[in-house]
């Protein structure tokens, strides 16, 4: 009954059984759900979603898939679209249509809306409270703007306006008038422009203030004059222009006295004009001298120190000295 190992020799090879291997299990195995990679998400803030490929596969004999009805596999499949990114997107800057810009030439603004606005796209976008928006970021809410440049105007010119009524009704006053840039319409009506719009032109050196007597005050009562002494505002006379062209000023000085002493309780609006402009004209353009040159390379140096006044220092760096006059 003990089987012994010989040598294969000892036996028939016709009577050799067959070696090797045979199929077995041949029937396919049970039908299972295969998953693909999810796609991209098809929002990047607010809630989106995302997909995914399913497909019902059975091991077929070899171990090769194939493809099944979907009815073959377990009737519980993995999801096929899920959500994604749901957290809520950062509100942004919205703005409206510019306007129109304010003038037809030349330089004018134009403007529009801006506003902070949720973008969420679970809901209508709505206005929320700037705060929640990036500042730095906030775009600009008006800007300059020039259609086309506003054609030269020849009849410009700088006009008086009449004079004030007096500021007294009776005894010494005063009136002023100021200049104005105007045009003269077809109709003969002066149109008045900005002032910088007459720039250009030389403004005429008339007297804009003036004194003014509507009559003799009636004479008071002594007991008036000891008890309603008005107090008066005395102007000195006008002192020198403080330049001969190019616009200067006159200065003078103006008290509040009654009879002949300091005093106080003058009527405000009728204090006259302690300074005024004088000699507007423009300056004719200076010649220049050719022997006023510097003679040292530090001669920069003397405007500064506030030293051209010396006599070497101001002849010897003449060319810097002359810029610091203009």
């Amino acid at each position: 009954d003990h089987l012994i190992q010989v040598n294969s020799t000892f036996c028939l090879a016709q009577t050799r059984p067959a070696t090797g291997s045979i199929t077995c299990n041949t029937q396919p195995c049970p039908a299972s759900w295969s998953t693909g990679k999810w796609n991209d998400c098809s929002r990047s803030c607010g809630g989106g979603k995302q997909s995914r490929q399913i497909q019902c596969f059975r091991k077929a004999a070899f171990q090769r898939d194939e493809a099944v009805p979907r009815s073959m596999c377990p009737p519980v499949a993995p999801a096929q679209v899920q959500p994604c990114n749901i957290h809520d997107c950062p509100p942004e800057w919205s703005t409206g249509a510019w306007t129109q810009c304010s003038k037809t030439c030349g330089r004018g603004m134009r403007k529009r809306v801006v506003y902070c606005r949720s973008t969420n796209p679970s809901s209508k976008p709505h206005a929320i409270p700037e705060s929640l928006c990036n500042q730095e970021l906030k775009p600009k809410g008006q800007e300059i703007c020039v259609i086309r440049r506003c054609p030269k105007n020849d009849r410009l010119r700088w006009i008086t306006s009449t004079w004030t009524e007096c500021s007294v009704s009776c005894g010494l006053g005063r009136q002023k008038r100021e200049l104005k840039c105007s045009e003269k319409s077809l109709s003969g009506k002066y149109i008045e422009f900005p002032q910088r719009r007459c720039r250009h032109l030389p403004k005429a050196n008339v007297e804009l203030e003036r004194v003014c007597n509507p009559g003799n005050c009636p004479k008071p009562s002594m007991d008036q004059i000891l008890k309603h002494a008005a107090a008066t505002w005395y102007a000195s006379p006008w002192q020198q222009c403080t330049v001969t062209c190019g616009g200067g000023v006159q200065m003078r000085t103006v008290h509040c006295l009654r009879q002949g002493r300091p005093a106080a309780r003058c009527p405000p609006h009728q204090k006259p004009a302690a300074s005024r402009a004088c000699n507007t004209s423009f300056c004719p353009s200076p010649r220049k001298d050719l022997n006023c040159i510097d003679f040292f390379s530090w001669c920069h140096l003397v405007p500064q120190h506030g030293v051209c006044g010396h006599k070497f220092y101001g002849k010897q760096c003449c060319k810097s000295c002359s810029k610091t006059n203009r």
